[in-house]
């Protein structure tokens, strides 16, 4: 079959939930549910779905962009730091969280599965190049619970929800919202993120944009510039657009803050990210895993449904295991 979807993960999104899903302890003691929990995910969506290949895009530390823009964004989150990973030489974490990221990251180094990471950005911008840049002709499902990716749906992109655990359409996000993803980006604008530490406009939520701001959910994409001058012409009718009028300058931040299209990487980023998904070569190395496995004390882990289930992945070379 030669319309198998890429699959590209938002590792940091998968690895949280998994963290909170799937508590395991390992036999020295400590709990590997987070990583664990990804693995038997990652397992169960590549049955399911039958990618032809899978990436794993990871947080770098944070957007220095987007806090030069707004300080506070993300403020109180302490984004995961992994360019130790990228060398041999990772020093002990007492932090548990920490470990089993560590721990993650080296077993996955292991299957086909290319793990993309690049310093200094975050896993949403490396998702939206994938999705813009070098796939944007591909066929291709992103895995995550992250509502940001909504606007990077179209006809050749789905979301499976980790939520939902179902691959939801440009088409579903419509029903459920009654804003075409093209246009999400400034409905997040407007409502703000809670998580990332963004405010919104008071009082409107997602069913209050869709209402208030009926072109959102248009065809074809609009412009923020068309919701602010729409504003202007109907501040009389609602507090909402005097509220919109009153922030203008809060909302175009927003907008930037939460816009998804790669812009927020540096071309030597783009360079780096490029450069790992013209030089990775898909291969299952079931040695490593497993010795990676007992190392951390995993004893009731099914390796050989993990590993069977990469077998989808096109281009697959045999193990030197």
């Amino acid at each position: 079959m030669t319309d198998r979807p890429i699959l590209i993960v938002d590792g940091a999104n998968l690895f949280i939930r998994s963290w909170a899903a799937y508590p395991t302890m390992s036999a020295h003691g400590y709990q590997m549910g987070g990583c664990m929990g990804f693995m038997k995910t990652l397992g169960r969506i590549l049955t399911e779905i039958q990618p032809k290949a899978v990436y794993v895009a990871w947080e770098g530390g944070g957007s220095q962009r987007r806090r030069r823009l707004f300080p506070e964004y993300k403020m109180g989150r302490k984004a995961q730091k992994l360019n130790r990973f990228y060398g041999d030489d990772i020093p002990e974490s007492e932090e548990n969280k920490k470990h089993q990221l560590i721990s993650l990251l080296g077993m996955l180094k292991f299957t086909p599965a290319c793990q993309i990471y690049v310093s200094d950005c975050e896993g949403d911008d490396i998702v939206a190049f994938l999705c813009k840049g070098p796939f944007r002709q591909e066929n291709k499902i992103i895995v995550s619970s992250d509502k940001d990716m909504y606007q990077l749906l179209d006809e050749k992109t789905k979301i499976y929800s980790l939520h939902k655990k179902i691959v939801l359409t440009a088409e579903d996000i419509f029903e459920e919202y009654r804003i075409k993803t093209h246009n999400f980006a400034i409905a997040k604008a407007l409502c703000g993120d809670v998580g990332d530490n963004v405010p919104g406009i008071k009082g409107i939520g997602f069913k209050t944009a869709a209402t208030k701001f009926p072109m959102l959910g248009n065809d074809s994409e609009i412009l923020l510039q068309e919701v602010i001058d729409f504003c202007h012409s109907h501040s009389s009718e609602s507090t909402i657009y005097r509220r919109v009028l009153e922030s203008e300058h809060d909302l175009k931040r927003n907008w930037r803050l939460v816009h998804l299209d790669g812009s927020m990487l540096s071309a030597d980023q783009i360079s780096r990210v490029q450069h790992v998904i013209d030089t990775f070569a898909p291969r299952v190395d079931r040695i490593g895993l497993i010795k990676a496995l007992v190392k951390e004390g995993v004893n009731d882990f099914d390796i050989e449904a993990f590993i069977y289930a990469f077998r989808c992945v096109s281009g697959l070379g045999s193990s030197n295991n």
